[in-house]
């Protein structure tokens, strides 16, 4: 299923770790190493709230290499340039996000290309949940086209002001 605009909706979401971000200058990145099984499917990976409605979510495309915003309205954010990925290839993944008050800056890392991502507002006291997923026809439905490992959540407080 591959219609040209993704969206929340497609994707059959894994959560995997949740961290509460209590300071209002913060630093979260998410790391995981993603592999699919379907070139036709796309990969979701992301930063979410409880609601999964405010955050950090991109769709990945092995077949062409496109990388879209799911939460933000902001639609294709660029391509991989070693695109197509073939199935079963570990594709590194890394989101950055700032949080300064509330506003938040974001950048993409995938298999070693940066990607930035649209700017964004999350209350101040929040939880993000990070998560994985793949582009199902059925979400309901277990048919599992992804695996991942190495996935590693971590917050730390920011010190002095940073340009992301």
């Amino acid at each position: 299923m591959n219609s040209i605009i993704p969206n929340l909706g497609q994707f059959r979401l894994n959560p995997l770790h949740q961290a509460q971000i209590e300071s209002s200058r913060s630093q979260i990145s998410f790391n995981v190493d993603v592999e699919h099984d379907r070139m036709t499917h796309r990969i979701l990976v992301g930063l979410m709230d409880e609601k999964t409605s405010t955050g950090v979510a991109v769709a990945i495309y092995p077949a062409t290499g496109e990388v879209c915003d799911l939460s933000n309205g902001g639609g294709v954010i660029g391509y991989l340039s070693n695109a197509p990925i073939v199935a079963h290839q570990s594709i590194p993944v890394e989101v950055l996000l700032y949080k300064f008050g509330q506003n938040c800056v974001c950048s993409i890392r995938v298999n070693g290309e940066t990607f930035l991502y649209p700017a964004f507002m999350l209350a101040d006291a929040t939880s993000l949940t990070a998560i994985v997923g793949n582009e199902t026809d059925h979400p309901e439905i277990d048919d599992h086209t992804m695996s991942w490992d190495g996935a590693l959540l971590s917050v730390s407080d920011i010190a002095q002001a940073v340009a992301a």
